[in-house]
């Protein structure tokens, strides 16, 4: 709520776009928690947003065990994708942002997202 209420002071995003920082800022701090959550739960999620010529530069970061990079979940619209149950933030970033950018580094994973008006 905070980073899109600081978003719409600025009026950087509008209508639908606004509600879209919130999904994406919400998935990503979810997966943030749940990432430090695997280890003692004990380390910080770091939230930062910049506005700059109108694009949201969004970043969240952990402190969990990275992300795997063997695990691979069908895509949404895939009918195996009805045995899985949750693994929705991901493609919800995807969707919603203008881009988004996944580096996993020694003490955690990195996602910067960039939503456009």
């Amino acid at each position: 709520m905070i980073v899109a209420a600081a978003t719409n002071a600025v009026e950087a995003l509008q209508g639908e776009r606004l509600d879209d920082l919130r999904w994406v800022t919400s998935e990503a701090t979810t997966n943030a928690i749940e990432a430090n959550l695997s280890n003692d739960g004990s380390r910080r999620v770091a939230v930062s947003c910049e506005v700059d010529n109108g694009i949201v530069r969004l970043a969240v970061k952990d402190q969990g065990p990275g992300m795997s990079t063997t695990h691979q979940v069908p895509d949404i619209t895939h009918p195996d994708r009805l045995n899985i149950e949750g693994a929705f933030g991901v493609p919800l970033m995807r969707r919603l942002s203008s881009s988004v950018d996944f580096k996993t580094v020694d003490n955690g994973t990195i996602v910067q997202m960039e939503l456009h008006q």
